[in-house]
């Protein structure tokens, strides 16, 4: 990704911040971003962010663990995949 300020490439990082959307108001962490190494300007790319709501929704605790939810979700697939059910 590049920064729309600096126009440099950005770097791969993970973020934690006070997710809210609509009455759902969690902590998110683990969660995929991007940095500029010029300006420190952060972006959380839509894609993510829309993962994140689904994990927001389901996760019953206050802490949504982006990287742990989105391993959970791949171990579910390939469960799934091997029971011939995907």
């Amino acid at each position: 990704m590049i920064c729309k300020a600096c126009k440099k490439r950005m770097t791969d990082i993970r973020v934690d911040f006070d997710y809210k959307h609509g009455d759902i108001s969690k902590k998110a962490v683990n969660v995929p971003a991007c940095q500029c190494p010029i300006c420190s300007n952060v972006i959380v790319p839509d894609m993510v962010l829309e993962r994140l709501k689904g994990f927001a929704v389901r996760e019953r605790e206050n802490v949504v663990d982006f990287a742990n939810c989105q391993q959970q979700e791949e171990d579910d697939y390939i469960v799934l995949h091997m029971l011939g059910m995907m």
